[in-house]
Order: C-alpha cells, then structure tokens, then sequence
C-alpha cells in the first residue's frame, strides 16, 4: 500500500490527488492502467489518497512516481509504504477508525465499503483484495461494537457543528446556510440541529436532495443561487458540495464583505476538493476554517477514550495477524472448500 493522509499531507496536496468527476466510478483502472500493478483497490476520501495492491518488483515505485506525477510536484516526502502484514494492520485500522484525524469515525467504514465495492465492479480487486477488505469491513464492525470509540465526536460533520457551537456559545438566534446534500453535509445539518441550530437553510445544486435532507432533518431548501444570496445575512456557512472548482473565491467574498457592512461571517469548509478559495480571508469580516482546522476540536474530545482505544487497537491487531495468516497460507487442495470469509 502507498498512499498519504492528513497527517502525512496538508489539504492543498490531499486535494489534487483526489479524484475528478469524471474520474467516477474508474479510478481504480486507471491506477492499475497507469502503473501496470495488479489488485488494485484505491481508498479516497477527504483525509486520505490510498492505493492498495499487489505490486511487481517496480510495482511500489511505479505507484509513488504515479501519485507525484498526479500532484504536479515532488510529494515524496508526504507518502508513507506499509508491505505485507503492516499494509493488512494499516487498512484494518483505518476501517475500525484508528487512523482518521476523527478517531472512531463512523464514515470511514461506510467509504472503505465503497473503495472496495468499487474495485469489485471495476474488476480490479484480486482474491488477497477480497480477504482483506471483507475481513477489515467486518472488524470496523466489531470494533464499533464491543468498545466506545464511537463516543464523543464521530464524524467530521461532528466535528464542523462543534466548530460552530463554539464560536457562538448559541445558535438558537443563528442563521446557518448549508451547502450540500451528501454524507458530511447530511451529518453536520443532524449535528448542528442536535445543538440547537435556528434557521438553517440547506442549499444544494438538486433541490429535490436540499428537500429531501431538509424534510428528514429539519430546516428550509433552497437552491445554491439561493443559498449565496442567503450568505447577506447568514453567521456561518458549512460548505460540502462535489463540486470539483471553488464556489466562493476571493473577488466574491470582497463583494459579499461589501453588501454585509463588515459584518462576521464564519465558514466551515469540510468539502474535498474544497469549496472555498483561502483567499476569502483577505476580505474583512469573512473567517475560513477548512477540515485541517478542526483537528483541535477533535483532540479535545479524544482524551476522553484511551482505554476504549487501546482495546479496539488490540482487536486490530488480533484479528490483522489472523487475516494474514489466511492470505499467506497454501490454498487447500482441489474439492477442499475454502473456509468462509466474513463478509
């Protein structure tokens, strides 16, 4: 495995890495096309570009030079290696959530799901790719179960609205503009909501999705021309959406500082690649914190779960070291079933 995460790599290189639109539903082909390594399963989210294989002798190399190729400069020094058993502990911690900057997460479960459903339909998943997802999806699972990890802050939507609540001490006389309809935005519209949010609008490209969010979780629709036109008068602003171009950038968050008096406006901009331009900075009044930022949030509240962590950290190890036995025994002889992989 040769990847980078948010603690290896800042957000401007996380971001470039990332796949495009257009890229859908064929990123692990084109790793595989790319560097000619066989197995491929590639997890990416907004804390981490992994590439998961089974390489040739050149294989790790051709992986590294295509990921420095794919962020236009020398990002070596932000790659981390894992071979063998550590590459099988490393993904089984990051599906239990040991890994992501919001320890005990629960998204990350569900996006190494799809990583590997992914390569499934892709066809680039290999028999060891089948036994080492399969088995990490299930000891997320088991994780999740037999330990508290899951308390506290979960999720980086979690996090957003904890951002929030702190820099208004209430938000019941807040106006809260959100921007997206998907998993972070869906979660940090039920966060805010749980702590007491006001008026909150959520804007989406597709209102029927802006809709359907605000009909479950509460809160008014609006479509994202709407959703600008709410900044005017809006306290903060979670910015969540696919778009693979900033939708607020410096010269339009001079003009929105302008119509709003100076007046402060704080953005949370948890999307990747991001919504928001660093630039808006420049412009009074306007405060942006994007999801390296909420890195301080989510320690505090980790200090909380050592002695959950340091069992779900045994589970891993437990059940990686099993997993990789499996994988690296002799397969049975012919008309002996294979014993039943977990799914």
């Amino acid at each position: 495995m040769v990847g980078l995460n948010h603690a290896t790599a800042p957000v401007e290189i996380r971001e470039a890495i990332s796949p495009k639109p257009h890229e859908a539903g064929r990123i692990n082909t084109l790793v595989r096309e790319a560097t000619g390594q066989e197995g491929v399963v590639v997890i990416s989210t907004c804390s981490r570009f992994e590439v998961y294989c089974q390489p040739d002798k050149d294989g790790e190399q051709a992986v590294v030079e295509w990921l420095v190729r794919r962020a236009g400069r020398d990002i070596s020094s932000s790659l981390y290696v894992r071979r063998g058993p550590e590459a099988v502990s490393h993904l089984f911690r990051v599906a239990a959530g040991l890994d992501s900057w919001v320890v005990g997460e629960t998204e990350i479960l569900g996006q190494c799901k799809a990583a590997y459903q992914g390569a499934c339909a892709e066809k680039t998943a290999t028999r060891y790719g089948h036994l080492a997802f399969q088995r990490a999806l299930m000891v997320g699972k088991k994780v999740r179960n037999e330990t508290r990890i899951v308390g506290g802050i979960a999720s980086i939507g979690g996090a957003a609205a904890v951002l929030a609540r702190s820099i208004f001490n209430e938000l019941k006389e807040r106006v809260i503009v959100v921007f997206g309809a998907g998993t972070m935005a869906s979660s940090s519209v039920r966060h805010l909501r749980s702590k007491g949010a006001g008026e909150l609008f959520v804007s989406n490209r597709s209102l029927d999705k802006a809709q359907a969010l605000a009909a479950e979780l509460g809160g008014k629709p609006i479509t994202l021309a709407e959703g600008f036109d709410r900044l005017d008068q809006a306290d903060i602003a979670v910015f969540s959406t696919g778009a693979d171009r900033c939708l607020l950038d410096g010269e339009a968050a001079l003009a929105l500082s302008r119509r709003r008096g100076g007046r402060s406006l704080f953005i949370i901009d948890i999307a990747m690649p991001r919504n928001v331009a660093p630039e808006v900075t420049q412009a009074e009044g306007i405060y942006l914190y994007d999801i390296d930022d909420l890195k301080g949030v989510v320690e505090k509240s980790l200090a909380k779960r050592e002695e959950d962590l340091a069992r779900a950290a045994g589970i891993v190890a437990c059940e990686s070291a099993d997993c990789w036995g499996r994988m690296t025994h002799p397969l049975p002889a012919a008309g002996v079933p294979l014993a039943p992989v977990a799914a």
